[in-house]
């Protein structure tokens, strides 16, 4: 995909889907699913993604141009559009060994069939990422985090979610990590 045809398919979306339904889901304070559907299936969920995961691999200036197009039309679906990408960016620069095991899900991503979301805001921390108050506990090779954000944008409509949270072995907010949740709990 080309940077003018992301802007072409992004202002049909914007005009088609989201601009007619914008004030009612805003008073409902519906999440738009036909929104994100519509953006997946069109490539706009992998726009920033490479191409080896079936990303258009465009750049910031898309970026810019795609998200100022969807706030026209519903602030609240840019917002998810702007967590998604901010997401998969986080979970693309994962580190050698874990990119390998992230790579179906940013196939996913990259297909249009995956939404993510960063959960950073948690109640006490005044919403500071780098100053976590959940923490990760060991739990057999993986992490089991325990939180309580105070809000996360997608809550519930994302399929996994990058958090930040104290390390298991940490001991003050400095020593935290940031992980990527697939499930989350109630």
């Amino acid at each position: 995909m080309t940077h003018d045809a992301a802007v072409l398919k992004t202002r049909e979306i914007a005009s088609r889907v989201m601009a007619p339904s914008a004030g009612q889901n805003d008073k409902a304070g519906r999440f738009s699913t036909e929104a994100v559907e519509s953006l997946g299936e069109c490539g706009l969920l992998g726009l920033l993604l490479p191409v080896d995961f079936g990303g258009s691999g465009l750049g910031p200036r898309t970026f810019a141009v795609v998200t100022a197009t969807l706030a026209e039309a519903d602030a609240s679906v840019a917002m998810v559009y702007l967590m998604h990408i901010l997401g998969t960016a986080t979970i693309s620069a994962a580190r050698p060994r874990a990119a390998q095991a992230l790579a179906p899900i940013l196939q996913e991503i990259g297909a249009g069939r995956h939404l993510s979301t960063l959960a950073f805001s948690e109640a006490g921390s005044p919403s500071h990422f780098w100053a976590p108050i959940s923490r990760a506990h060991r739990y057999g090779d993986g992490v089991r985090i325990s939180a309580k954000k105070s809000w996360v944008t997608s809550a519930g409509g994302a399929q996994s979610y990058v958090v930040s949270e104290l390390a298991p072995e940490g001991k003050g907010p400095t020593e935290s990590t940031l992980y990527q949740a697939l499930e989350a709990l109630p």
